[in-house]
């Protein structure tokens, strides 16, 4: 090979080279330009604007929306806002849901906790993370005041010819499917209101329907001799969770989780459920972890 080949590959390899290193480095740039940006978490978001964003779903005593002012309150709103004001935080109310789009808003960031006092469900499980129980709620079934089946035992519900009402979402769907499979169903929108169960039972729509004493005092009151309950013991009992967060954010549940242990340790939870629930028929306490010798 000549002089002047030896220089002309050599001017080639160079090229090559030259050309190589600048490709990678458009890649690399390309490839820094495609990494999303870190998302910040839910805690860091409630720290830095001093604010919990909440979503809330209607269930009366837990959570009361009046009808004029629309205006918040219940066993959990005042219990979420004792803890908002105990960790220097405004508690925003911002969206009301139903029990089948109560996740939704994880996706988008609308919220950073639903704080409705749910129960831990499997299917809830897999897309939230739920704070330690703020109490343990006792629900009921609550029949016609004049209807007999059942008076024998709360097993008799468990047929065919019995209706269920259920709101699609909501715990009374739960208990239906798993304690009683075989029995009929009268299922209502996910944005039903819980009145419009009793309601459906009063009438003879449905024949059955599980809530809590709480819950279901209003309607009998307003109802004289129209629904019963039917047996004094409950027909199923769940810890009840202040609150649910998004899959994954650990560090706005345990703030929550160690708030909530103070205003439960100096005897505010109970205040508020007795306020709401004074012979404590619905709203179980949560036992204290240690005993007096």
């Amino acid at each position: 090979m000549g002089k002047g080949q030896n220089l002309l590959a050599t001017a080639l390899i160079v090229t090559f080279v030259a050309a190589s290193a600048f490709s990678l480095g458009k890649d690399e740039a390309l490839s820094l330009r495609q990494v999303s940006p870190i998302k910040e978490s839910s805690l860091n978001r409630v720290l830095r604007t001093g604010t919990l964003r909440c979503a809330y779903i209607v269930y009366p005593p837990e959570t009361i929306k009046d009808p004029n002012t629309g205006k918040l309150s219940g066993t959990i709103v005042e219990t979420t806002e004792e803890i908002g004001h105990r960790l220097g935080l405004k508690v925003d109310w911002v969206a009301e849901v139903g029990f089948q789009d109560m996740f939704e808003g994880f996706k988008s960031g609308k919220y950073d906790a639903l704080c409705s006092g749910l129960y831990e469900t499997p299917s809830r499980v897999k897309v939230a993370l739920f704070s330690a129980p703020f109490d343990y709620g006792a629900t009921y079934a609550l029949v016609r005041a004049d209807d007999t089946r059942f008076d024998e035992s709360i097993n008799a519900i468990d047929d065919p010819h019995v209706r269920i009402a259920q709101i699609d979402g909501e715990m009374g769907q739960l208990i239906a499917d798993e304690s009683f499979p075989k029995a009929g169903r009268f299922s209502l929108p996910h944005l039903s209101d819980i009145s419009q169960e009793l309601e459906s039972v009063a009438t003879g729509k449905a024949d059955v329907v599980f809530l809590q004493i709480a819950t279901a005092r209003g309607f009998m009151e307003h109802n004289p001799g129209k629904l019963k309950v039917l047996v004094k013991a409950p027909a199923r009992a769940f810890p009840a969770p202040l609150l649910a967060v998004a899959q994954g954010e650990y560090g706005l549940k345990y703030l929550i989780d160690a708030t909530l242990r103070s205003v439960q340790e100096n005897g505010f939870v109970e205040r508020v459920l007795r306020k709401y629930d004074p012979a404590l028929d619905s709203y179980l306490l949560v036992a204290s972890p240690y005993q007096k010798r």
